[in-house]
This record gives structure tokens, C-alpha cells and sequence, in this order.
């Protein structure tokens, strides 16, 4: 890693670890000479026990010798003084505790006493003992010349330990001394490389919290918290520079903001107003002022148009748009939609501006929204949007309410086939047949002869005209179902109902189409097709029960409807009877087929199957009727 030339000189971090370095050394040097002198003076003090301790058996060894010689002969005692003596000079503790070499002053005293001993002493106790009174005198002043030998090594040694001691306290004194001095220097450096220039970024901080961009650091050395500063001073230059244009990007963000909220507000109205009320004039005509009042324009339009002609036609204005309602009666829409883009066109002499937004709905143009633009007034990007997005609101509504009036148109037109047809298959053949019958009687009135012939024809005429007054009874009763409102299985339930109590035969309803709906001409005909076989039963079959079953099996709606009475075969059929031929025309106009058959277990069976031309989901499984 390459390091900067000026790193050591100038870095804080450096120059602090350098002081703390110096202080540690200092603070191990310390203890390591304390140890080192206290290892090398761990003898003295025994030495100097020892070697005072041979001061004191030199009297003793005297004492003895003079008790001796009273008797002329060694006593054990001293033998025992003169052996412990000897130990004493040659113990390790002592030999030790004196310096090796021979030119030290303890160890030429150790020397002179050890040699002393051997050589004059030891003999001199001996003549002493053995020579008696002549002897001592010479013995004891030669003991008191080796007692102060031993005196002076005592001495030497007591100087030499004292002397280690001092050396400590020196060396001890100067490391603390030096600890000192860089301790001072180290707060020195932290007061003023440190503290005072974090004090002093810390008030420019504050300074700068309160707004004051004017403020710099004043150190901005090389070192750390110089480059700091620097950096400091940069970041509250550019801050300077960000909050003097602070203000005019916050007037536009409010200015943005404020338009956001305005095209909210006229959306969420636009799209109230339009779900919440019909789509009339009035209704318009509050969406056009409350677009008038959000994007500032007057003289406001709104102009539907048909396929078929050219020329709109308003259904919506605005505050004071007398004039412009007059635009829509010209010949020229075509230019006001402007292939489906919104823009600007100008009208009469040109001199007047009209802002054209198409109003549309999945790409089919359903009229124009027309809005006046003043002279020397453009209009801002953002109201456009905001007018081309109210537009697809506008065309969506129109376009739902097109499609509802489409919805309503075939419903109306659906329903009056179905009464046509209902008239025709029912009413309609009953008075034909009337009719054939009163030509009939009207012949054989001509003939007074054919009396009883002309009781039969009247007969069969009341026949017919209660089967046709009970047919248009039952017809007014189906027309009367609900069917749109409750659906195919409450009216099934309704016939069946209303059936079994005039017949007293017991009907059941069995639906199992599971949530599949046919549309109002096949409900229509199912019915008509179950009330004509229930009504077969209740006036030929004698059955006790009748059951009706829906089902939709392999796409295939299948109406059931059994009996358990005389069954077909066994029923004469008279001229009049044509509901079979009925029910069959029904299954033709389903698209599908109609089969009547004589049960084996007894009874009739008419199945019709046919295919829906529209099933769906009604959202869930409806619940079949008990059986």
C-alpha cells in the first residue's frame, strides 16, 4: 500500500499513537528495571543477615575459647561454635550476595575475611585453648581487629545494596518524570489537534442547524479532522447553493401537487356524477361546468353524434356556451374529432380557437367535447391530459348507455315476438278453428233436415270456445310471470303449483340445471311447453303424480316431464286437441326436438332437448328443488 510522505508528519492518528507508544514504553521500562533490580537484590538482604550474624559468633567463639582455656582443653561448645562459624562464612546466601569480581571492595573485604579465618584466627584459637593465659590476650586482640574486618564487610555490603536501591529510585524517578512530560504533550496535541477542532465543528454545526450557510470550519489542516473540515465546508457551499434554489423547486412542487389534486377532484366528481345520475342534459351539464371551472375556460360544449349522420347535437353545456352550442349544427364533426386526437381547430373567420377533445370508448367515437380557448391563451399540458382523460369517462358513459338502450331495444323487441308467437300458437288457432266450425254450422243451418247433425256442430263449438277461453286464461297467467325478476325455476314452481291444485294430481319440480340460465325466449318456451304437458295431464292422464325434471347433460337441456296416469296410448285424441302440435312447433323454434313416448311402468313421458344459445355462471351453484 502506498502511504502519503506527508502521512507521518500530518496525521493525527499518528502523531497520538506516537505519544501513547512513548508513554507505554516508558511505563515497561519502568517495570522491567524494577524487576530486574529487585532479581539482583533478592540476596542482599540475606547476605547481610548472614554476615552480621558472623560478627555476633565470632563473640561467642571467643567466649567459649576463653572457658576453654580455664581448663586447658577444647570444650564441645566451641567445636560447635568454630564448625557453625564456618558454615556461616561459606553459606550460599552470603557467598551470593558478593560480587564475583575480585576488584569489587565486598568482595576483596569477603576475601580478607575468609583468609583471615583460615590462615591467623583459626590457628590462634587453638593455641589459646592449648597454652592457656599467655596465649588469650594476643587471641583476643587479634578477634577484635576480625571483628571490625567483618564489621566493614558487613558494611560494604549494607553500601552495595543501598546503592542498587537508588539506582532504582533514579531510573523509577526518570521514567515517571519522562511519563509526565508525555503525558502533557499528549493532552497538549488532544486539546489542541482535537478538542478545539471538534468544538469548532461542532459550532459551525449548529450554526448551520439554524440556517446560518455562511459559517466555515478554521481548521482545515492535512491532518484527519483538517480534511474534515474541508469537507465540511464544501457540504455547507453546496447547501448555500441548494437552498437558494430550494424555494422556486418547492413553489413547483406545490404547483404540482395543486394541479395533481385538481385533477383528482374534477375526475373523482366527473366519474360520481356520471355513475350516481342518469345520463341526461342536467347531468352533463354539471360535468361541463366543473370541467369549465377546473381548467379556466368558458363557453364550454359537449356534442354526441350518430353514425348514420354527420351532424352532433349537444347534450351538455356550460356557462355562457348560447354560441357555442351553434358549432354542433354544422356539417363539419368530422373536423371536430380530428381522427380521434384532441387538438385545437379555429372556427368562423378564424378568429375564434375551439379546443376539440373526442369523447371515446374502445375505439369507437361516440361525440365531442367542445371548449373555447380565449386569444393569446394556451393551454397547459396538463389540462389536456386532464380533458382527454375526462373524455374517455364521458365516451365510456355514453357508450353505456348506448349499449343499455341496445339492451332495452331487444329485450322490448324479444319480448313482443314472444307475444306474437304466444297468440299465434294459442289464441290465434283456437278462433281459427272456431271460425271453420261456425262456417260448418252456418252450412248446416241451410239444411233444416240435418237437425241432429246441427246439435253436434254446437257442441263441438261451446267445446272449442271454452278451450279457447281457457288457453287465453292460461296465456294471461304465463304473461303475468315474473320470470325476469325471479327466473325460470320460481315460475316452473308457480305453474306447478297452481296446476296440481286445480287438478288435485301430485306435480313435482326437479331442476337440476345447477346455475346454467337460458335467456327469456327459451324460459318462455320451457314453460309454455311444461304448463301444455301439465295441462295434458290434469285433463286426460287420471294420474296421481307428475313429476318435471331439468337437467343439462353434454350441453344438452333436457325437460322431463312424466306421469304415471293412463298414458298416451290409451287416450283418444279428438279432432280439436293440438297441443302436441304445439309443443313440437316450440322444440322446432328451440333448434331442438320434442319426443312424447308411453312409459313401460305405465304413464307418458315428453322429453324436450335442445341446446341454449346463451349459459353462463350466475355467480354460484343454485340449490336443487327437494325431490
Amino acid at each position: 500500500m502506498k502511504i502519503d510522505g506527508h502521512f507521518f508528519a500530518e496525521s493525527l492518528v499518528v502523531r497520538l499513537g506516537i505519544a501513547l507508544g512513548a508513554i507505554v514504553a516508558l511505563a515497561l521500562a519502568a517495570t522491567i528495571s524494577a524487576t530486574v533490580f529487585s532479581e539482583l537484590s533478592t540476596g542482599k538482604a540475606a547476605a547481610i543477615n548472614v554476615a552480621g550474624s558472623l560478627r555476633m559468633q565470632t563473640y561467642w567463639i571467643t567466649v567459649q575459647v576463653l572457658r576453654a582455656g580455664d581448663i586447658g582443653q577444647a570444650q564441645p561448645d566451641l567445636q560447635r561454635a568454630i564448625a557453625e562459624f564456618e558454615t556461616r562464612l561459606a553459606s550460599p546466601q552470603l557467598v551470593g550476595g558478593v560480587p564475583l569480581s575480585s576488584a569489587h571492595a565486598t568482595r576483596r573485604a569477603y576475601d580478607r575475611v575468609s583468609s583471615e579465618w583460615s590462615r591467623a584466627l583459626k590457628p590462634a584459637i587453638a593455641r589459646a585453648v592449648s597454652e592457656g593465659m599467655p596465649a588469650r590476650d594476643p587471641f583476643v586482640s587479634r578477634m577484635a581487629a576480625y571483628v571490625l574486618d567483618v564489621d566493614r564487610l558487613v558494611y560494604l555490603l549494607e553500601r552495595d545494596l543501598e546503592g542498587r536501591i537508588q539506582t532504582l529510585k533514579i531510573v523509577q524517578g526518570a521514567a515517571l518524570f519522562a511519563t509526565i512530560v508525555l503525558m502533557f504533550i499528549a493532552l497538549y496535541l488532544l486539546h489542541a489537534q482535537v478538542i478545539v477542532p471538534l468544538g469548532d465543528l461542532l459550532q459551525c454545526a449548529r450554526r448551520v442547524q439554524v440556517g446560518d450557510f455562511t459559517v466555515r470550519a478554521q481548521h482545515a489542516g492535512e491532518d484527519e479532522l483538517g480534511q474534515l473540515g474541508q469537507s465540511f465546508n464544501y457540504m455547507v457551499a453546496d447547501l448555500s447553493r441548494s437552498y437558494a434554489t430550494l424555494e422556486a423547486r418547492v413553489e413547483e412542487k406545490t404547483e404540482q401537487l395543486a394541479r395533481s389534486n385538481v385533477s383528482l377532484e374534477v375526475l373523482y366528481n366527473t366519474t360520481r356524477t356520471l355513475a350516481e345520475n342518469p345520463l341526461t342534459q342536467a347531468t352533463l351539464d354539471v360535468v361541463m361546468r366543473d370541467i369549465e371551472h377546473a381548467v379556466g375556460l368558458k363557453s364550454g360544449v359537449i356534442c354526441a353524434r350518430e353514425e348514420s349522420d354527420p351532424r352532433g347535437f349537444p347534450i351538455g353545456l356550460g356557462t355562457g356556451s348560447g354560441q357555442a352550442g351553434a358549432w354542433c349544427e354544422q356539417e363539419r364533426c368530422a373536423e371536430c374529432l380530428r381522427d380521434g386526437q384532441a387538438g385545437v381547430r379555429t372556427v368562423g373567420s378564424g378568429a375564434e380557437r375551439m379546443l376539440s377533445v373526442p369523447l371515446s370508448e374502445g375505439g369507437t367515437l361516440y361525440g365531442v367535447m367542445l371548449l373555447r380557448l380565449p386569444p393569446g391563451v394556451e393551454l397547459e399540458d396538463w389540462k389536456l391530459k386532464l380533458l382527454e382523460s375526462i373524455g374517455h369517462h364521458i365516451g365510456a358513459a355514453l357508450a353505456t348507455a348506448k349499449r343499455s338502450d341496445e339492451q332495452r331495444r331487444i329485450a322490448l323487441l324479444e319480448e313482443r315476438s314472444a307475444i306474437a308467437r304466444e297468440l299465434h300458437d294459442s289464441l290465434a288457432q283456437s278462433l281459427s278453428y272456431l271460425k271453420i266450425q261456425v262456417t260448418r254450422l252456418k252450412s248446416l243451418l241451410e239444411a233444416s233436415s240435418a237437425r241432429e247433425q246441427t246439435q253436434g256442430v254446437v257442441e263441438e263449438l261451446k267445446v272449442g270456445l271454452n278451450n279457447a277461453y281457457r288457453e287465453l286464461r292460461e296465456l294471461l297467467t304465463t304473461f303475468r310471470l315474473r320470470m325476469d325478476a325471479r327466473g325460470l325455476s320460481d315460475a316452473l314452481q308457480e305453474t306447478i303449483n297452481e296446476l296440481a291444485t286445480r287438478s288435485g294430481t301430485d306435480m313435482r319440480l326437479h331442476d337440476r340445471l345447477y346455475g346454467h340460465e337460458l335467456d327469456s325466449n327459451e324460459q318462455i318456451h320451457v314453460l309454455q311447453v311444461v304448463r301444455e304437458a301439465l295441462t295434458n295431464v290434469q285433463h286426460h292422464a287420471h294420474a296421481r303424480r307428475a313429476d318435471v325434471r331439468l337437467s343439462i347433460e353434454d350441453g344438452q337441456v333436457k325437460v322431463v316431464v312424466e306421469d304415471d296416469g293412463v298414458g298416451i296410448g290409451a287416450t283418444v285424441a279428438p279432432a280439436h286437441h293440438y297441443g302436441l302440435a304445439i309443443m313440437r312447433d316450440r322444440a322446432a323454434t328451440l333448434g331442438g326436438t320434442l319426443d312424447v313416448s308411453r312409459r313401460p311402468e305405465g304413464g307418458t313421458r315428453v322429453e324436450l332437448s335442445f341446446a341454449p344459445r346463451g349459459r353462463f355462471q350466475t355467480g354460484g351453484m343454485r340449490v336443487p328443488q327437494p325431490a
